[in-house]
Protein backbone atom coordinates (compact mmCIF):
# COMPACT_ATOMS: atom_id res chain seq x y z
CA UNK A 1 0.00 0.00 0.00
CA UNK A 2 2.55 2.33 0.91
CA UNK A 3 4.74 1.97 -2.33
CA UNK A 4 0.81 2.58 -4.22
CA UNK A 5 0.90 5.98 -1.66
CA UNK A 6 4.62 7.13 -2.69
CA UNK A 7 4.11 6.60 -6.21
CA UNK A 8 0.88 8.77 -6.31
CA UNK A 9 2.89 11.30 -4.30
CA UNK A 10 5.26 11.16 -6.93
CA UNK A 11 3.41 11.55 -9.52
CA UNK A 12 1.39 14.43 -8.22
CA UNK A 13 4.99 16.26 -7.34
CA UNK A 14 5.82 16.12 -11.33
CA UNK A 15 2.89 17.69 -12.55
CA UNK A 16 3.83 21.18 -10.44
CA UNK A 17 7.58 21.59 -11.03
CA UNK A 18 8.28 23.58 -13.33
CA UNK A 19 12.21 24.59 -13.04
CA UNK A 20 13.48 21.55 -15.57
CA UNK A 21 16.84 22.66 -13.82
CA UNK A 22 15.29 22.31 -10.15
CA UNK A 23 12.93 19.42 -11.18
CA UNK A 24 16.39 17.86 -12.11
CA UNK A 25 18.43 18.45 -9.33
CA UNK A 26 15.15 17.49 -7.23
CA UNK A 27 14.86 14.55 -8.43
CA UNK A 28 18.73 13.15 -8.68
CA UNK A 29 18.87 14.20 -5.16
CA UNK A 30 15.94 12.04 -3.83
CA UNK A 31 17.57 8.95 -5.98
CA UNK A 32 21.04 9.59 -4.28
CA UNK A 33 19.60 9.92 -0.59
CA UNK A 34 17.82 6.88 -0.85
CA UNK A 35 21.05 4.95 -2.20
CA UNK A 36 22.83 6.94 0.68
CA UNK A 37 25.00 8.57 -1.91
CA UNK A 38 26.55 12.05 -1.76
CA UNK A 39 28.08 13.86 -4.52
CA UNK A 40 29.87 16.73 -4.94
CA UNK A 41 28.87 20.26 -6.65
CA UNK A 42 31.55 19.50 -9.69
CA UNK A 43 30.25 15.89 -10.24
CA UNK A 44 26.33 17.03 -10.26
CA UNK A 45 27.72 20.32 -13.06
CA UNK A 46 29.01 17.90 -15.08
CA UNK A 47 25.63 15.78 -14.76
CA UNK A 48 23.54 19.21 -15.52
CA UNK A 49 26.32 19.05 -18.78
CA UNK A 50 25.46 16.07 -19.76
CA UNK A 51 21.23 16.40 -19.56
CA UNK A 52 22.02 19.94 -21.56
CA UNK A 53 20.77 21.85 -18.11
CA UNK A 54 22.24 24.90 -16.64
CA UNK A 55 25.63 24.33 -14.82
CA UNK A 56 25.78 27.55 -13.29
CA UNK A 57 29.65 28.25 -14.22
CA UNK A 58 31.33 27.12 -10.87
CA UNK A 59 31.56 26.24 -7.31
CA UNK A 60 29.84 29.29 -5.51
CA UNK A 61 27.35 29.37 -8.39
CA UNK A 62 26.55 25.71 -8.05
CA UNK A 63 25.99 26.03 -4.33
CA UNK A 64 23.73 29.13 -4.95
CA UNK A 65 21.65 26.94 -7.51
CA UNK A 66 21.45 23.94 -4.89
CA UNK A 67 20.38 26.62 -2.27
CA UNK A 68 17.73 27.67 -4.94
CA UNK A 69 16.19 24.60 -5.82
CA UNK A 70 15.73 23.97 -1.94
CA UNK A 71 14.15 26.49 -1.64
CA UNK A 72 12.06 25.99 -4.30
CA UNK A 73 11.21 22.63 -3.49
CA UNK A 74 10.66 23.78 -0.16
CA UNK A 75 7.70 26.29 -1.28
CA UNK A 76 6.28 23.25 -3.97
CA UNK A 77 6.29 20.86 -1.37
CA UNK A 78 4.57 22.84 1.60
CA UNK A 79 1.69 24.11 -0.68
CA UNK A 80 0.81 20.60 -1.89
CA UNK A 81 2.11 18.14 0.37
CA UNK A 82 2.10 17.06 4.30
CA UNK A 83 5.27 15.68 4.35
CA UNK A 84 8.25 17.69 2.66
CA UNK A 85 10.81 15.32 1.92
CA UNK A 86 12.82 16.96 -1.50
CA UNK A 87 14.36 19.66 0.35
CA UNK A 88 16.29 17.54 3.08
CA UNK A 89 17.25 15.16 0.27
CA UNK A 90 18.92 18.25 -1.41
CA UNK A 91 20.64 19.49 1.74
CA UNK A 92 22.01 16.09 2.65
CA UNK A 93 23.64 15.14 -0.71
CA UNK A 94 25.13 17.41 -2.59
CA UNK A 95 28.61 18.56 -1.03
CA UNK A 96 31.28 20.98 -1.58
CA UNK A 97 35.25 20.12 -2.28
CA UNK A 98 35.74 19.22 1.12
CA UNK A 99 32.46 17.10 1.78
CA UNK A 100 30.52 19.43 3.62
CA UNK A 101 26.90 20.92 2.71
CA UNK A 102 27.19 24.55 2.64
CA UNK A 103 24.88 24.79 4.68
CA UNK A 104 27.18 23.83 7.39
CA UNK A 105 30.12 26.59 6.45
Amino acid sequence: MKTNQTENVSAKKEEIVGNETYEFIGRLALTLFNQKIKIRYSTLQKILVDNGLNSYGNERGMAQAISAAYRYWDRVEKEKFAISTTPGAIASTFVNKDGYPSWLD
